[in-house]
């Protein structure tokens, strides 16, 4: 017969009994004493105990990395009282010489325009539902790019490189729609000082090139880059493309820029802050 021990935690065990010839019934049954000497140990007092002192550990862990870990800080901060805008699109006249207007309600096919060979920008606007989507073609019929492929409303703003020439686009959309092709060197300067946040691609400026001091900052994520490139009216570089990556901002004097004014190309896909002066 095995050895009982008893605890706190569990009923002792009744005493032998000797048997005196007597069939002892118990809940209508018959019952042996001896059967209480097999009643297993009690075991949930401890698995609550072992339960306890863990969570408790559990806790103290976790405690002490919430307030011992320094957790990492952006550079970049939001503009106080100034909220995140859109792409941005330059305020020109739709009447003027520097754009070409387009807008439909539903898909269209070989929308001509012409492109003059110097800066130019898209942008682009629909109240879609489902997917907006734009292909350029050369007057031969060769795909150029496709500026913009969204799902549902969009204002999308991009740059427009091509040779001057003759080209159409096609259009696929589900509802109102505009497109309009900016020629950026007839646009009036931007005065200074001059601050935007934003996320995604824009065409800034013009700028006069005696604003030379220009700030950039950037917000993003993991693996993502923003770019700022510094053109001039005919789209060439002048040297300045600055690449920075999640969290950084830059400060920076800009020497040798077009005689008077200059365009910054910014493209990402984070927040970005850029201010000229």
């Amino acid at each position: 017969m095995p050895i009982r021990l008893t605890s706190r935690f569990r009923r002792n065990p009744k005493p032998p009994e000797t048997f005196d010839g007597v069939l002892v019934l118990r809940h209508g049954r018959p019952y042996d004493p001896a059967w209480d000497l097999w009643r297993p140990i009690r075991r949930w007092p401890g698995v609550i105990i072992s339960a306890l002192v863990t969570t408790g550990l559990l806790l103290s862990i976790a405690y002490h990395f919430q307030h011992r870990v320094t957790q990492a800080k952006a550079v970049v901060q939001a503009p106080v009282g100034q909220p995140i805008q859109p792409a941005y699109f330059p305020p020109v006249s739709l009447t003027s010489g520097a754009v070409q207007h387009f807008t439909g309600v539903t898909s269209g096919f070989n929308i001509p325009f012409t492109a003059t060979g110097r800066l130019t920008s898209w942008t682009f606007s629909c109240r879609c539902t489902n997917n907006f989507n734009v292909v350029v073609h050369s007057a031969a019929g060769a795909l150029i790019e496709i500026p913009v492929n969204t799902i549902g409303p969009t204002r999308v703003a991009t740059v427009a490189n091509y040779k001057a020439g003759d080209y159409t686009f096609d259009v696929t959309a589900d509802g109102r729609w505009t497109a309009n092709l900016i020629d950026e060197s007839q646009l009036a300067q931007i005065p200074t000082p001059y601050r935007y946040f934003s996320a995604g691609t824009s065409v800034l400026g013009p700028f006069s090139s005696t604003s030379n001091h220009l700030s950039v900052g950037y917000l993003g994520s993991l693996g993502e880059l923003l770019s700022v490139h510094v053109v001039d009216k005919n789209g060439a570089g002048y040297g300045y493309p600055i690449f920075t990556i999640r969290q950084i901002s830059a400060n920076l004097t800009l020497t040798n820029l077009p005689p008077r004014s200059y365009y910054l190309v910014v493209s990402g896909v984070g927040l970005w802050l850029v201010d000229v002066k």
